[in-house]
């Protein structure tokens, strides 16, 4: 009997263990190095001489030197033009529009912008501007980009203190550098005052939260990457009502861009929220962009999580997921676009997820699939992709993932800003 209730012990002991490390958190050091494809490469940051700052002055200062920083409080990249709402407006930028045009206030050039539009009016590009305000319109939607970016040398490792630690208003731009680690960051409302108009696609923003541009072994980790404002309608042409909207991307990762390693994070209440690869005419090959993705949290996002081409990418231990009460309606998780390389690992696709991957039915990409758990409400749309039998690639570095069924409970617990304590 005695034997029996130390076997019991011992088995109860072990159980509560193995239960608290599948959940327990770590910590986020200067020191550490990155795993996934970032690690493959990856030239060791110093970790001598850091600087902790709070202020946009000190922030572009320290930038400028690069080397480890951390981040102490919410830094307001905007200089306070943020609006309330979505679409609304606010002195500062009120003042900003009066400075930078023939407009008094900022509702006044929405209105007007809005009117000299049709549904067909293409104003993405100087080449093909076809609205009477496009000089307007780009003008003001550069000078705001120099006012909130957040330009990232190489050899820079950039850490929040804190979960209330990060960036409001800001793009983070990593640009043409190498070597960088970006940890237990929230970076929230990454806004676009000055959307131009698509045709047939209505208004579309151009700063991403985070942008991934020509650089190489970068590392987003224990990053919190959200907005909190909702966008409006707009009238086009003075009848037609159009989504004025006012984000762009969460994080994209472009061009010849190699060695990324998104983990951790936590992305939420977006609709175009992950892009890896800009557009199918890209001058790359699959196998020349290499991206991790692993223990991320997707919830209440649109689409794009992430949508993928020519790229070779490693995805597991995601959750996708959302609710009824999100501010946009989810139609994908992973979209398997042009030549991509897809080896999708112990993922979990909540209820929340319409489809679990979506693509295109000309242009395929390929996908192999293990251990997934898929609860969308559509499953996968089949067709529009690839299926490969084996492992499109070998994996170079070495990875524990847990399985499909820890995944919610495990990213949930882990994932995000705030959640593992720093180490200076």
């Amino acid at each position: 009997m005695k034997k029996c209730i130390r076997i019991f012990l011992s088995v109860l002991a072990f159980s509560l263990f193995a239960f608290s490390n599948l959940f327990a958190v770590g910590t986020i050091s200067a020191s550490d190095l990155p795993d996934g494809f970032a690690g493959e490469g990856f030239k060791k940051i110093s970790v001598a001489s850091p600087v902790t700052v709070s202020n946009k002055k000190d922030l572009l200062s320290a930038l400028k030197r690069g080397g480890v920083i951390f981040i102490d409080g919410m830094i307001d990249m905007s200089d306070g033009m943020l609006p309330g709402e979505g679409g609304g407006s606010s002195p500062a930028l009120d003042e900003f529009v009066k400075n930078n045009s023939k407009f008094s206030s900022y509702i006044e050039y929405r209105d007007a912008y809005a009117a000299v539009c049709s549904t067909s009016t293409e104003d993405s590009l100087k080449s093909s501007a076809k609205s009477s305000l496009y000089e307007t319109m780009y003008s003001l939607n550069t000078a705001y980009k120099r006012v909130i970016s957040v330009p990232v040398s190489s050899d820079t490792t950039i850490i929040g203190l804190g979960g209330e630690s990060g960036f409001s208003g800001g793009t983070i731009s990593i640009s043409g550098v190498s070597n960088v680690i970006l940890r237990n960051l929230l970076i929230k409302d990454v806004y676009d005052p000055f959307p131009h108009h698509e045709a047939n696609d209505g208004y579309n923003a151009q700063h991403d939260g985070i942008s991934v541009v020509d650089s190489k072994n970068v590392w987003i980790d224990h990053c919190t990457v959200m907005d909190t404002k909702d966008c409006i309608s707009v009238k086009t042409g003075g009848k037609i009502s159009e989504k004025w909207q006012t984000y762009d991307g969460l994080c994209d990762i472009t061009k010849r861009s190699d060695n990324v390693t998104v983990s951790y994070c936590k992305f939420m209440n977006h609709s175009k929220t992950m892009l890896i690869g800009s557009s199918d005419s890209e001058k790359i090959d699959a196998k020349e962009r290499h991206v991790t993705l692993h223990h991320n949290y997707f919830y209440n996002c649109a689409s794009r999580l992430p949508m993928v081409r020519l790229t070779t990418i490693h995805v597991y231990n995601n959750y996708y997921d959302g609710d009824s009460k999100g501010l946009y309606k989810n139609s994908y998780a992973l979209g398997v676009r042009y030549n991509s390389l897809i080896h999708a690992e112990n993922n979990y696709y909540g209820s929340g997820i319409s489809n679990s991957y979506a693509g295109n039915s000309k242009k395929h990409g390929t996908i192999y699939s293990s251990g997934e758990l898929d609860k969308s409400k559509n499953k996968k749309k089949t067709g529009e992709f690839k299926v490969a039998k084996e492992a499109p690639f070998a994996i170079p570095y070495k990875y524990e993932a847990v399985t499909a069924e820890e995944v919610p409970e495990y990213v949930k617990s882990n994932s995000g800003a705030g959640v593992w304590s720093v180490v200076k």
